[in-house]
Formats: C-alpha cells, structure tokens, sequence
C-alpha cells in the first residue's frame, strides 16, 4: 500500500489500538460490535478511527444509514493492518508461552450445561495436564474479579461492559413437559391452551424476577407451582411431573432423546438464545486463560481475530 504523502506514520502502542479499532469496524460491520470485541466503549472506538484517519490524512471508512464500509483506501489499509495485527499477536503468543502451562484456571457454568461442555473439557485437559480446573456449577451471577474466575459460561446476550464475550453459538428455547405430565394434563396444541396448564418458571440471577415465557408469534402463560432459581433443578421438577418448563435445548436434549421429556410447542418456539464464554476485557489475559479460548474457538469452529 503506498504511504500517505507529507505524512509520518508513527508505530507504538497506542497506534495499534487505533489500528485494531479500524480492523474490528471493518470486520464486523460496526462500531458497537467492535467495542464489544475490544473491550471499549463506541465512542473510545470511534475517536481512535477518526485520530487514525487524521494522521494518514484520508478517509478510511464511509458511512450509510445502516453499515459502515472500507473506502478504496480503507480496503487497502484494511488488507494490510490486518495481516500486521494477526502476524504481530502470534509473534507476542509464542514468545509469552510457556514450555508448558500450569496453575489454575476458574470456570463458571450454568447447573446443566457441564455434559454440554464436557468434551471441550476433556480436550484442555488432554492438552494441559499440569492446569487444575476450577468449576463454579451455578446458575448465579458471576463476578469475575470477586469469585477468581477466570472464564464464565452464560445464556443471553452480554449486558456487563467490563467482559468480553466469545460467541459459541446458540440454542433454541423449548417447552416440554414429561409424558405422565402431559398424560393427566392433555398436550397444548396453540398457546392460548396454556392458561389450562401448570408449570415452573426459572428466576434470573440478575433480577431475581421469573423469566417471562417467551413463544412466537405469540406468547402465553401457565399457573406457575414453583420459581426455581437453578436450571438443572428446573428440569428435575419438570421430570417429577411438576408441569411444564422452558429452559435451553442443551439443557434438556438428552432427556428428550430419552423421552423423559417430551417438546410441545415446537411450532412456536422463540429467536434461539445465544450462548458466550465471558472473559475480562484486559488485554492482558493469563495464558491458560488464552489456550482455553483458542481451544475453544477451533472446538466451535469459531475464526479468530486480531
């Protein structure tokens, strides 16, 4: 790419976060899903583009009414910022590894989803013996600072600014109930039949209040007997007879392969729920903390970027 006329490029550390701002735009499309990669607000993404575009004298990205795009300029620096950034990261990785890692890494997970996580597990394991894993099985709100975790599984989108999040994927939400259930209660064909019906609600950590049942297109409710504040408590009620529930597919895919539970509703079922591995936005990360995420990233078949 040829170099801006009458204008030094300085190279340190603080053009990097103004480069890596610009690669992230570019990248995801947007401001907002930059910052939230990066760990910084949109307007301290925002303002480091513009600064970055000052200093090269010229225009790097053009805004329409829903994306932001690389100019032909941009593309170029775009192409070439990237190939640095990403060559840069594995320079610093390889350097900062250790022959072979040690110590401690703390993971907090919803009660349900280990099976879930479990091969991923296996695979850190049989890569890092020396690491001792740290489970925190709970369905509570997870601080990562005050509890010493390192990592956190959680459903939903990610509200807390201070992490980071890895998208794994996502997973439906289904409505089931067991077979001696719906065999005294009858099976709910629409969700205006639910106000006939009984089930649980589960509590959110971070409201205490029940989460609301969510259905498409439209919604409806059961009498709730019971508000439990722990998903794998949830599905034992419902396996009890308790009534029905709504709870992660991933939660309960076995029990319904089993038929211990059976889905009703599946026409109706919401947007799927996302599913995030939260880390701290430092930039600095522990290396153990980095191998599980690399790992899991080629375990989901996630790209990474710089």
């Amino acid at each position: 790419m040829a170099k801006p006329s009458g204008h030094k490029v300085k190279l340190g550390a603080q053009d990097l976060i103004k480069q890596r701002c610009f690669v992230h735009t570019v990248r995801t499309g947007g401001i907002t899903s930059a910052a939230r990669l990066l760990g910084l607000t949109p307007s301290g993404v925002s303002k480091n583009i513009a600064r970055l575009e000052a200093e090269l004298g010229v225009q790097l990205l053009a805004r329409d009414k829903r994306h932001m795009v690389a100019t032909g300029r941009g593309q170029e620096a775009f192409e070439a910022y990237s190939a640095l950034l990403a060559q840069l990261d594995q320079v610093q990785e390889e350097l900062a590894a250790p022959a072979a890692l040690a110590g401690e890494l703390g993971l907090s997970l919803p009660g349900g989803c280990l099976p879930w996580l479990a091969p991923l597990l296996a695979r850190y394991r049989a890569a890092h013996p020396m690491v001792a894993l740290r489970l925190n099985v709970s369905d509570g709100h997870s601080d990562l600072v005050r509890d010493r975790n390192d990592l956190a599984l959680r459903f939903g989108r990610l509200k807390d600014s201070s992490v980071r999040a890895l998208g794994l994927g996502a997973t439906p939400l289904v409505v089931c109930a067991s077979p001696a259930y719906l065999t005294r209660a009858g099976v709910p064909r629409q969700p205006a039949e639910l106000a006939e019906h009984e089930g649980m609600l589960f509590r959110l950590p971070e409201t205490g209040r029940p989460r609301p049942l969510e259905l498409a297109p439209e919604s409806g409710a059961w009498r709730a007997v019971a508000v439990i504040d722990d998903g794998q408590s949830l599905v034992h009620a419902a396996l009890a007879g308790f009534g029905l529930i709504q709870a992660p597919l991933l939660l309960v895919q076995a029990e319904l392969d089993a038929g211990r539970l059976v889905e009703v509703l599946a026409a109706h079922r919401p947007p799927p729920l996302e599913v995030n591995l939260l880390f701290s936005s430092h930039a600095w990360l522990p290396a153990q903390t980095r191998a599980f995420i690399d790992l899991a990233r080629e375990h989901f078949g996630i790209g990474r970027a710089p």
